[in-house]
């Protein structure tokens, strides 16, 4: 009797580990990354258009680039329309890249994702762009698409989750008893501005908790004072980090004129609450009257997306004309997801205006529901506070102000000067006393005061 075969015994399917596959999501910086790493000598414009060729797919996207062939990733028969590319000019926001994905098993932690981005954010990758025509808006998604030449920086998914969180839930209960708008004059009529914000210090017991009460607004309005929430203290610390790594990348060499020596530390803050769509901010320059020349300024975004605008100033540039500001030249706008750092760099308060943009809807937050909060990390000079500061023939403390120049030569020192803060009062007739006086300032931003 012959004996019966055995059983084939089942074997397992071996894991594989390297290939891509579609089981998990990357961002459009990790597959922006990852192609730049498999082709380091093509620019950053090829890549972004190999991706929207081959729908999003890094491992397509870098086999077409691989071809030998002299046509590019996106290249369409004659008769058919190019495909837009992320980085044109575009009057409305471009689709984002659909996601790829990889199997292989790296832990994705925000933490890494942020590290991530702060690599590709440095201003050493430089995107070739046009400046947008007037009445054109260029959109940007991800901080690797921002080119150097805008004074700004973006760092997505900034915070650990649960700072990010508990920072939100305090600073949505601190926004509940900010005081409302106070009406000022500009255009020769009163205005509010609609939304609301309150005045942050970040060490209530040194010396400038006894100049609280003399800190101005822009418009001449005392500031009521108020300390850090303890997330604010922890998330501080971050910031500052990021702001120094960010300056030190920017200027590897020899400062520009007016930036301080000193690393930059944060002692105050404005938080702004954007509560719905159409609360927003318009074209402006921030207040420098505490800051001095060359200021930095740190902006951590929480709660719903907003678009955060910027335009530089041309000469000719901000004219009212029927009461509508005329602009010589188109903006950019960057989009800033919840738990994003947006960096200004020295020179955007001396050459560029930024804004932010009403919309008709936003995308509902689980937390904020349809607010926005958003945190403006500064750094006060001591040798700029209340008291120190020029007063004018109206006996109020006067704001110093830049000339702009969006285009200046580096080694040539930037103009400042003090005029009259009264103007902006709402119950003043717009004019003030009209005084005004050039400032002077050292190599480091420093002032020197004449008498």
């Amino acid at each position: 009797m012959s004996t019966p075969p055995s059983p084939p015994i089942p074997t397992s399917k071996k894991r594989r580990l390297s290939p891509p596959s579609d089981d998990t999501e990357e961002t459009t910086d990790t597959k922006l990354a990852l192609l730049l790493s498999l082709h380091p000598k093509t620019s950053l414009e090829t890549l972004l258009e190999a991706l929207l060729s081959n729908n999003g797919s890094v491992s397509a996207a870098s086999n077409s680039l691989s071809e030998p062939s002299t046509k590019k990733p996106n290249a369409q028969p004659k008769n058919q329309p190019r495909k837009q590319s992320l980085i044109s000019p575009l009057p409305t926001p471009p689709p984002r890249i659909p996601l790829l994905s990889f199997s292989t098993s790296r832990p994705s932690t925000a933490r890494q994702q942020s590290s991530l981005t702060r690599f590709l954010s440095s201003p050493t990758s430089i995107i070739s762009h046009r400046p947008p025509a007037k009445g054109q808006t260029q959109h940007f998604f991800t901080p690797l698409s921002i080119p150097a030449t805008i004074p700004v920086e973006l760092q997505t998914s900034f915070l650990p989750p649960s700072l990010a969180s508990s920072l939100l839930s305090e600073l949505l209960q601190e926004s509940t008893t900010f005081p409302p708008p106070t009406p000022f004059r500009l255009f020769d009529r009163n205005v509010v501005s609609p939304h609301t914000c309150g005045f942050f210090l970040r060490d209530p017991t040194n010396e400038a908790r006894s100049h609280a009460k003399a800190y101005l607004s822009y418009q001449a309005i005392p500031l009521a004072s108020r300390p850090y929430t303890p997330s604010m203290l922890r998330a501080t610390e971050m910031v500052e980090e990021a702001v120094n790594a960010a300056i030190s990348r920017r200027f590897p060499g020899k400062k520009p004129w007016g930036l301080t020596k000193e690393p930059w530390r944060t002692n105050a803050a404005l938080v702004n609450r954007y509560h719905g769509p159409k609360e927003a901010v318009g074209w402006h320059t921030d207040e420098v009257t505490y800051l001095g020349p060359m200021a930095v300024i740190a902006g951590l975004s929480l709660g719903v997306e907003r678009e955060f605008r910027v335009r530089r100033m041309m000469p000719g540039d901000g004219k009212s004309v029927e009461g509508k500001v005329e602009e010589k030249e188109g903006q950019y706008s960057i989009h800033l997801p919840h738990n994003s750092l947006i960096i200004m760099h020295p020179g955007m308060q001396e050459g560029w205006k930024h804004c932010v943009h009403p919309t008709t809807k936003v995308d509902m937050h689980p937390t904020a529901g349809e607010t926005r909060i958003n945190i403006t990390y500064r750094c006060y000079r001591e040798s700029l506070r209340p008291g120190v500061t020029p007063k004018c023939k109206c006996k109020l403390p006067m704001s110093l102000r830049a000339v702009f120049d969006p285009e200046p030569d580096p080694d040539v020192p930037r103009r400042y000067f003090w005029n009259c803060n009264s103007a902006y009062l709402a119950d003043g007739d717009g004019t003030g006393c009209g005084y005004f006086k050039w400032a002077q300032f050292t190599e480091d931003g420093e002032p020197i005061w004449v008498t």
